[in-house]
């Protein structure tokens, strides 16, 4: 395993505990505003939390499968999808 390859792991997986993390900070937070009432800070935190669940959960799945080489290169011709013809 080279350098990049294990960096590369360990970067994507440190984003994906971070939007796990970021999961359950926003269930914590929902089940106090059930529990305890709405407030508009409380709201902030869950949508925040889900939110950084989200992007950081992409971002490391990401990460994790250009590492591998998995991704789809950018000059990739799209256009042969076109050309069936009618």
């Amino acid at each position: 395993m080279t350098l990049r390859s294990a960096l590369g792991n360990a970067v994507g997986y440190a984003l994906l505990g971070f939007a796990c993390l970021s999961v359950v900070f926003a269930g914590y937070w929902a089940a106090m505003s059930a529990l305890t009432g709405v407030t508009a800070g409380r709201v902030m935190f869950v949508v925040s939390g889900l939110g950084a669940a989200v992007t950081t959960g992409f971002s490391g799945y990401f990460v994790r499968k250009a590492v591998a080489g998995q991704v789809m290169p950018s000059e990739f011709d799209v256009s042969v999808a076109y050309r069936g013809g009618p």
